[in-house]
């Protein structure tokens, strides 16, 4: 697995895992997609000097590698789709706020990219929840690998904007820009990207609702707790498109 792991990151890094000549390496602004075919898909986004560079690898039916190469930190994921196992593999120093920020650019990138929900490939489906799971990974903090599983469960909750049990705390969850629970963004509740009161985002990243995405998005729990419902949780509620509070 170590060995597999330093492979990706070597190819995220255009160096490769051959003896063969590196590949040129696109340093234009903003987003570009390097690589989209049935096992593969590459892209970076660039901004100000920094940068961040997604390998999506399905080295495996169902078996998918993710990194996220910053060139200081690198995180990766290991995702076994089969036994519902996944793995959370950072490397380096901590995330900061303008590295975070680079994930926000390169979902939107993605999500314009690729097909709408339920015609995603494995590949492409891995990297739009992987990268809004990178929305919710600390700023600041020293990160430290850690394994999730899917048997372990989640909870989905209501669609509809309301007062629901989010696992021992009763809180406002549900679709919406207004569901905000009185601060913050709306969609509380949501495995992926929130919206704004005033602003209406295009609809990216899933649209699963859950407990356990709840929680975090209310600071009741950690961002390793709603691993799982990121990487295996179904889309339980439906998406009203581009342009519109969901």
């Amino acid at each position: 697995m170590k060995k597999l792991f330093l492979c990706v990151v070597a190819m995220v890094m255009a160096v490769g895992c051959s003896n063969g000549p590196a590949e040129l390496v696109d340093e234009s602004e903003g987003f570009a997609l390097l690589q989209r075919d049935a096992t593969t898909l590459e892209a970076t986004y660039r901004s100000g000097g920094a940068s961040v560079r997604m390998l999506v690898v399905e080295t495996s039916s169902n078996v998918v590698e993710v990194t996220y190469d910053f060139g200081d930190p690198v995180i990766g994921f290991h995702i076994d789709y089969n036994q519902g196992v996944g793995k959370f593999m950072p490397t380096g120093s901590a995330l900061d706020a303008a590295q975070s920020q680079l994930i926000n650019h390169q979902l939107e990138g993605i999500s314009n990219t690729v097909p709408e929900q339920g015609q995603r490939t494995r590949i492409e489906d891995a990297a739009v929840r992987q990268t809004s799971f990178m929305q919710i990974v600390p700023v600041g903090e020293l990160l430290s690998p850690y394994e999730f599983v899917s048997a372990r469960g989640w909870v989905h909750i209501s669609c509809t904007c309301g007062s629901q049990n989010i696992g021992g705390y009763t809180r406002q969850a549900g679709r919406g820009c207004t569901c905000t629970g009185g601060s913050g963004q709306g969609c509380k509740g949501r495995c992926g990207q929130g919206c704004g009161i005033t602003s209406t985002p295009a609809c990216v990243g899933t649209t699963a609702y859950t407990q356990d995405c709840a929680k975090h998005d209310y600071g009741l729990g950690t961002f390793e707790a709603a691993s799982d419902d990121y990487s295996f949780a179904s889309n339980n509620c439906s998406c009203t498109g581009v342009g519109t509070c969901y």
